[in-house]
């Protein structure tokens, strides 16, 4: 029962093409209900020691799953369910089917219908990191300006010189109205500028 409510978990991760899918769900919810019925087992120990000592492992795997990307930081919710995941699983070995099962669904209308909620109706929180490459020479405050201009919900985060090229470095909220091809063309047409590079 544990492998499969894990499996539940994993999958809608699965398809996110998330760094922890549906085979590692399954192992910590199978692997925390494993310790919880030792736990319970003919030594008597303390299930409520081995439950801390399984929330407590869960993190440092839960800390693999988040890294950082750009200014962004990601796998977060990765982690979280797999946190839930031990919590279902530990469930499952104190046999509270019904909070196992609850927990399970509860997780999955967290990680999907929300998940489609803030979509629809939630202001884009990622940023967009936006690379402008400049042709050599060019006055990097009047690019800069330029870029700014088009993108005003935007902070550069670097530039950098190289021997035949320099760089503008942005994070930055474009207008959901703004496809990245429109935004890409829009700054490609800027002078002075010889690529653009946008990364979600």
């Amino acid at each position: 029962m544990a492998a499969g409510l894990g499996a539940a978990v994993g999958m809608e991760r699965e398809f996110g093409s998330q760094p922890a899918g549906l085979r590692t769900h399954m192992l910590v919810a199978l692997g925390a209900a494993l310790f919880t019925l030792a736990g319970v087992g003919p030594a008597h120990t303390d299930p409520t020691r081995v439950a801390a000592q399984v929330v407590t492992g869960i993190g440092f795997l839960g800390g693999g799953a988040i890294f950082k990307e750009g200014v962004n930081v990601r796998g977060l919710t990765t982690a979280a369910s797999l946190w839930v995941t031990a919590a279902i699983g530990l469930a499952v070995g104190l046999r509270a089917w019904e909070a196992a099962v609850l927990t399970t669904v509860l997780a999955l209308s967290v990680l999907w219908l929300v998940k489609q909620a803030e979509h629809l109706y939630l202001p884009l929180r990622r940023n967009l990191m936006v690379t402008v490459t400049i042709k050599h020479g060019s006055r990097l405050d009047v690019v800069e300006r330029q870029v700014l201009d088009a993108l005003p919900r935007a902070r550069v985060l670097r530039i950098a010189y190289a021997e035949h090229e320099q760089l503008i470095e942005l994070a930055a909220q474009p207008a959901k109205s703004v496809s990245l091809p429109q935004l890409a063309e829009e700054l490609r047409l800027l002078p002075d500028v010889e690529g653009v590079d946008l990364t979600r």
